[in-house]
């Protein structure tokens, strides 16, 4: 097929849809309507129901900042580009400020990745695929979950798949539109996420795989290289670089199963499997991984094997086309974030949220490719049952430290002359008090290193410990401090989600401690 013949194909005239009655668009796109319809409903429930966690409680009160002291502190955090605290400043503005509202604008971000998901995959394969692979993308537990909080990732997704989709049709196409829109959603891609040099790195990939079968002018890329590098100098520039070689906490990892590289990369697939069944944040059973190994990953192995061994034709090229694409955008990213983790990368599934969505569109092409019918619908069948018992572990199953419960435990039973302090933070109020109760506290709150030097005057002492927890694996409450005990007697204990209450009373006959 020449350069020219490539790119004037468009993609309803190729591949399958090529053998459909043109009568059954209709039904695939009522089919799509109703996928994202289940998308936005699924990501709508529960909106509310967990406290606000720890980095939600950094989105929030950073993104309501005066604007030039929201910068510096970003600076100083520096592990994440800017333009989602922009996004999220915006959305305050216009729906008011609140964790609910927080919320919502991520769920808009995760619900619109899936018609973007459709567009893309239709144009790599056809209508079917698409249906399908936004219907994983509607029904996956990893970007619910992130459609639920306050962070970069369901916004990140959105505009890797927007500029994936416009990136393909200027390389196929040589539609000056189409690339320029595709650099108008890169340079917003990296400046929410790092790890968008990922995704350009799989799309330069691709085009130099079929470098001589489609070219993108030579001019073009230079122009759109330099406005995105212009685009990002200011960030580059604003000192990121000189925190993190004094900081290093991006390259801190210190809990045992992040060195666990092999064992990383199956749990990440088994997270986009849907695969965890007994909570968010704890280990996933093991017979999880076999389960969806067999529903998602068997059937995607078995439909490249197919279409890579078709032999002729341009819808069996274009086909394998859309497979190298989508498992360049897939596979290489992922094992480039975990392998990170050899350098004490600190790694959260969180970072790879973004490969899920290539993974389904390669699922969903491999699950047309069974034969009969029969076998085809009722895998989807039993990948749906599959996905609403794993989707119960959302919504019934805490896995954010539940400061609401123990915040609201402690106000009813305050008393006069009450002290309290919050472990381990290093700033007397947490952000996340600060927004569950709208509020300072109504007790004197005391930093743990002053220990029991400054109680004399406190009739009783709390002590709310706030859990330490990596990506899996058990809470670690953080206890108060020893010397509390001389002069004090726990008489009360309240356990909530990943965070602990003690109630501290003073000892009879007592002295100043």
């Amino acid at each position: 097929m020449s350069q020219l013949d490539a790119r004037t194909v468009e993609p309803e005239d190729s591949g399958l849809e090529a053998k459909q009655p043109a009568g059954r668009y209709s039904e695939w796109s009522v089919s799509a309507a109703l996928v994202f319809l289940l998308g936005i409903a699924l990501r709508l429930i529960y909106i509310n129901h967990e406290s606000v966690g720890f980095d939600e409680s950094f989105s929030l009160t950073r993104s309501r900042l005066p604007l030039g002291e929201m910068m510096a502190q970003l600076i100083r955090d520096y592990v994440q580009p800017p333009l989602y605290y922009f996004a999220l400043r915006g959305w305050f503005q216009l729906v008011g400020f609140g964790v609910l509202q927080a919320r919502l604008l991520s769920a808009v971000f995760s619900a619109l990745a899936i018609p973007a998901l459709y567009l893309l995959a239709r144009y790599l394969f056809d209508r079917r695929t698409a249906v399908l692979a936004a219907l994983l993308l509607a029904v996956s537990q990893l970007t619910i979950m992130l459609g639920q909080e306050p962070r970069p990732y369901a916004q990140f997704l959105l505009l890797v798949l927007l500029s994936c989709y416009f990136f393909l049709r200027a390389l196929r196409e040589g539609r000056a539109a189409f690339w320029w829109a595709f650099v108008g959603s890169a340079i917003p891609m990296i400046y929410t996420s790092y790890f968008g040099g990922l995704a350009i790195a799989a799309l330069s990939a691709h085009a130099a795989i079929y470098r001589k079968r489609y070219r993108l002018p030579l001019g073009w890329v230079l122009k759109g290289a330099g406005i995105a590098a212009a685009a990002y100098l200011p960030w580059l520039a604003s000192g990121i670089f000189r925190v993190a070689l004094r900081d290093k906490k991006a390259f801190s990892a210190d809990f045992p199963f992040w060195h666990s590289i092999g064992s990383m990369f199956f749990s990440a697939l088994n997270f986009f499997n849907n695969g965890k069944t007994a909570g968010l944040r704890d280990p996933a059973r093991p017979w999880t991984f076999l389960a969806g190994g067999l529903l998602f990953t068997l059937p995607l192995a078995w439909g490249c094997r197919r279409v890579m061994a078709a032999r002729n034709g341009a819808a069996s090229q274009r086909e394998r086309e859309g497979l190298v694409f989508a498992g360049l955008l897939w596979l290489p990213p992922l094992v480039l974030v975990i392998g990170m983790v050899a350098f004490q990368f600190r790694y959260e599934v969180r970072y790879v949220a973004f490969c899920a969505a290539p993974y389904y569109i390669l699922a969903a092409r491999g699950i047309l490719e069974l034969r009969p019918r029969v076998l085809r619908w009722g895998l989807v069948a039993l990948i749906l049952a599959y996905s609403a018992n794993a989707l119960r572990t959302n919504y019934s199953l805490r896995w954010k430290q539940d400061f609401r419960g123990a915040l609201t435990y402690v106000d009813s039973s305050l008393q006069p002359g009450d002290c309290g302090m919050f472990l381990p933070f290093g700033s007397p109020v947490p952000d996340q008090y600060v927004i569950t109760q709208a509020g300072r506290p109504s007790f004197r709150v005391m930093l743990p290193e002053e220990g029991t030097s400054q109680v004399a005057s406190c009739g009783r002492v709390w002590t709310i410990s706030h859990a330490i927890a990596g990506d899996e694996g058990p809470w670690r409450i953080v206890k108060a401090p020893a010397g509390l005990e001389m002069g004090f007697a726990r008489v009360a204990e309240r356990l909530y989600y990943g965070v602990r209450v003690d109630l501290y009373s003073r000892k009879e006959g007592s002295l100043v401690p």
